[in-house]
């Protein structure tokens, strides 16, 4: 199903063993927009202490609890590589945090492209879903790792202007691939509505400008069908909204 980051935010964590904790933000990859690590406050005594789990250790969320269970114990969770750094987060954590858990990198063990249960020809949107291209003005960090958090926010550059900016991500959570933006198409209006677009239209993301280009007008992203985050995302929306931005004439 798709579900929505935002939502997920604030869930409790559970570790083998009754430690608890919350989930603060959610680290996508650049190269494949796919979540890898759930950033959490662990809760500790006199402090919180802020790490990432691997999404590999995170089982299925617990819909009316609100919770996800980590397959971590409360004690190896304690001794977790704390994240002092700032954003963007560094290759060399990463390989601390594969070495604390005796696993291998996800980028070069997991990168192999699995499509998510369905028949061919019925999956929306398409996959592997592709990426927008990055700008970047400058030195390349040693990372590939972008915060929920951090995106939340950006504007939506169209074709003829800016207009709103994310207000959520939507993931598969078959997979954790990000499949959908939610944008309010307005910064400030009363009357702006929420509109999905999909992560494979998205055409370059600056993270120095705060912002994302899409080769829509403004006007074909305000006429969008409306999201309603109230309802479930089903195939029928799914296929009313890609039969929309599919019209030659929304580009």
């Amino acid at each position: 199903m798709k579900r929505s980051l935002k939502e997920f935010t604030g869930y409790t964590i559970n570790t083998k063993g009754g430690g608890k904790g919350n989930v603060k933000d959610f680290l996508f990859d650049e190269d494949r927009w796919m979540v890898r690590y759930l950033g959490a406050d662990l809760g500790l005594i006199f402090s919180g202490k802020t790490v990432l789990i691997p999404k590999r250790f995170v089982k299925k969320p617990n819909w009316l609890n609100q919770s996800f269970t980590v397959d971590v114990d409360k004690i190896d969770a304690e001794n977790f590589p704390e994240l002092s750094e700032k954003l963007p987060i560094s290759r060399k954590y990463e390989q601390e945090i594969n070495k604390h858990f005796k696993t291998t990198d996800y980028w070069t063990d997991a990168y192999n492209y699995i499509a998510p249960v369905g028949a061919p020809g019925i999956t929306y949107p398409p996959r592997p879903i592709r990426v927008p291209s990055i700008r970047v003005n400058e030195k390349k960090l040693n990372t590939n790792l972008r915060s929920f958090e951090e995106i939340k926010g950006y504007h939506i550059h169209a074709l003829d202007g800016k207009i709103g900016h994310i207000v959520d991500i939507i993931v598969d959570d078959t997979d954790w691939q990000i499949v959908y933006l939610v944008i309010d198409t307005s910064n400030w209006l009363p009357w702006s509505k929420k509109v999905l677009i999909g992560a494979h239209m998205l055409d370059e993301i600056s993270y120095e400008q705060n912002e994302i280009k899409i080769n829509l007008r403004i006007n074909a992203i305000k006429s969008a069908p409306e999201f309603d985050s109230s309802e479930p995302i089903n195939e029928e929306y799914e296929k009313r909204l890609y039969d929309y931005y599919g019209r030659p004439l929304m580009h």
